[in-house]
């Protein structure tokens, strides 16, 4: 089902050809034939230049829309017609993208953009982070025992934010930091929703590109109600936001946000019946060699290790259906009830709760997490 507005455009060409015939004996009056041409099309999507996607409108809309023409479409016919608003702009457009060029001073702050929904049908509104990069939030650093030793606003975004509301949903959280490749889908809302940055200070370079695209109604590609992130595909990884993503180690400072509550959800592919997590980078917990998991602190006094459950109060991942990967040797997991296997919420240093790192630092195995639910939330 194709996810973009159809309207049909109109084309009028009108040719009048007057033909006289005349003869020695007899004049005959004149004739006039009419050719009437009306050539249609679909506002379908298509390909501009610099990799961008647009619109095919005739070149009339496109100006009138606010848009700019970047290469044909409809055998010619039409033109791509690619939208992109600066800080305070406004737009009803499929596919639109929201920038702003490299700068240590922004434009416009707060710099807002309006997103208002361009058909009745539309359901969810999807934001891509071509590219995102603002000030990150407030961090600390990590001790040999993976304890953070800074204030209480690790982890908050003090002085750039960003976020999107829905009028008449839930909006997104706000972040900010490094987010290039991230993704945002929200339910749509009748009123306009906002996409809001907020600056502070100067130094910081900001830039960002996001491409904004609107799905209709029953569209799969917009994914399930209240996911905020949504993947399909056998494999594949995700990430919090603000996570060092390119990066192949992590550094003591790296950490979470704060007041991160959302949920994603993973498309069931054809003729799978559960989902498999496992950590990208292990590490050994210590300061110098985190790994690509942690929520929350080690319990004072002791080796960093793996928590579940009770275990996991303020900050944790969970997983409906969790339950750990079985030895090698074993059926890969077991769909059930079955203590001490299961375990929905999940938090600490590492991944599994049997993964423990002792004082030395040694590299710990982390195991498997899998389940066969397809929502995850993080709270």
């Amino acid at each position: 089902m194709s996810s973009w507005l159809t309207i049909l455009a109109l084309v009028f060409g009108f040719c009048t050809v007057e033909v006289v015939l005349t003869s020695p004996n007899n004049t005959r009056s004149g004739k006039v034939l009419s050719i009437f041409q009306i050539v249609r099309f679909k506002n379908d999507p298509c390909s501009g230049s610099a990799s961008r996607n647009g619109t095919c409108y005739t070149s009339e809309e496109c100006n009138s829309r606010g848009g700019s023409a970047s290469g044909s479409c409809a055998q010619g016919f039409g033109v791509c017609c690619i939208f992109s608003l600066s800080c305070g702009g406004v737009s009803s457009e499929n596919c639109t993208y929201l920038e702003q060029s490299g700068s240590s001073n922004p434009v416009s702050n707060p710099c807002t953009f309006k997103i208002c929904k361009c058909s009745s049908n539309i359901c969810r509104i999807r934001l891509d982070f071509t590219s995102f990069s603002i000030a990150g939030p407030t961090v600390g650093t990590a001790s040999t025992r993976a304890q953070i030793i800074n204030g209480g606003s690790i982890g908050d975004c003090t002085t750039d934010t960003f976020s999107v509301t829905a009028p008449e949903g839930m909006s997104s959280p706000v972040i900010c930091g490094f987010n290039t490749g991230q993704h945002m889908i929200l339910d749509a809302s009748d009123g306009c929703h906002q996409a809001a940055f907020d600056f502070s200070g100067t130094g910081t370079t900001r830039q960002f590109e996001i491409k904004v695209t609107q799905y209709a109604c029953g569209d799969e590609n917009g994914g399930p109600n209240g996911c905020l992130q949504y993947f399909t595909g056998n494999t594949g990884t995700f990430a919090s936001f603000n996570f060092p993503t390119s990066s192949s180690s992590i550094s003591s400072t790296v950490t979470h946000l704060s007041s991160q509550c959302y949920t994603m959800c993973f498309r069931q592919e054809l003729g799978k019946c559960a989902i498999c997590f496992s950590t990208v980078i292990v590490g050994t917990g210590t300061a110098i060699d985190q790994g690509s998991f942690g929520l929350s602190t080690a319990v004072p006094g002791t080796d960093p290790t793996g928590l579940q459950d009770t275990g996991c109060v303020e900050d944790y991942l969970q997983i409906p259906g969790a339950q750990r990967d079985a030895m090698p040797d074993a059926e890969m997991f077991i769909v059930g009830s079955m203590s001490p296997f299961v375990h929905y919420r999940i938090c600490g240093r590492f991944f599994s709760f049997t993964d423990v790192a002792t004082q030395q630092g040694g590299v710990v195995n982390t195991e498997s997490i899998c389940s066969k639910y397809q929502n995850v939330c993080v709270y």
